[in-house]
């Protein structure tokens, strides 16, 4: 049987092995947990970096020499995070060092460009002289699509990530615990808060599955009131 340090959960070599292959050939660094229980909390920099650095030595013997240097590319990426000159490329899994001081900057990976700053997926030409506000300031004026939905219904249609502030479009309805696929930060839609596990850092908080606190003016405690409900809130 395999354990992992992060909880007392056991699993058998051949399933631990094969969990983990696909964790690393499919997934991103931060769905490196275990099978079991979802440990550790990956919302905790210090307990994954001591996490990462047992689970290397531990994948070291059960993963095909490939799927171990993908792994160990990926660990890298997680460890170059911390410079703020890296940046997650906006069309695929891959994060690279940005040295220079030019708003477009194009992936190593995928070599599709992309804004350094706003991170706007799509790159155009007119912002290559023009800083972000300066661009949006463009496309207010000259844009008939964005002039068409303004900024009210592209706020509507699209979220950023509180955490790495990774832009991506929303979808009506649905759960508020989200997930960003990039740097696989866990918050509420609604207020932005981020979502625990264990070892809560909120003060005098009891609370052990996975939750956040949210304010008391979040959708979160709206959602499921029935319209009579609202309206009476409303008046």
């Amino acid at each position: 049987m395999q354990s992992l340090t992060s909880c007392q959960c056991s699993v058998c070599h051949e399933c631990f092995g094969q969990h983990f292959t696909i964790a690393v050939r499919d997934k991103h660094i931060r769905d490196m947990v275990c099978p079991v229980c979802g440990e550790p909390d990956i919302n905790d920099p210090e307990q994954l970096d001591s996490y990462f650095s047992t689970l290397d030595i531990q994948l070291r013997d059960c993963l095909e020499p490939e799927v171990y240097d993908l792994f160990h590319k990926k660990l890298t990426e997680h460890a170059l995070m911390k410079d703020p000159k890296f940046l997650w490329c906006c069309h695929c899994t891959s994060g690279f060092i940005n040295d220079g001081d030019q708003l477009k900057v194009t992936c190593l990976s995928c070599r599709k460009s992309f804004c350094a700053q706003c991170k706007k997926p799509q790159w155009e030409p007119q912002h290559q002289d023009l800083s972000c506000e300066q661009f949006q300031q463009w496309k207010r004026e000259n844009d008939p699509e964005y002039q068409r939905q303004g900024l009210a219904g592209y706020l509507r249609d699209n979220g950023i990530c509180p955490h790495c502030r990774f832009q991506y479009a929303l979808t009506k309805g649905g759960c508020m615990h989200f997930s960003c696929s990039q740097c696989r930060y866990q918050f509420c839609s609604g207020c932005n808060n981020p979502y625990h596990k264990t070892g809560c850092k909120t003060p005098q908080c009891k609370m052990t599955g996975l939750h956040a606190h949210h304010p008391r003016d979040c959708l979160f405690y709206l959602r499921d009131w029935e319209p009579p409900r609202l309206q009476a809130l409303l008046q």
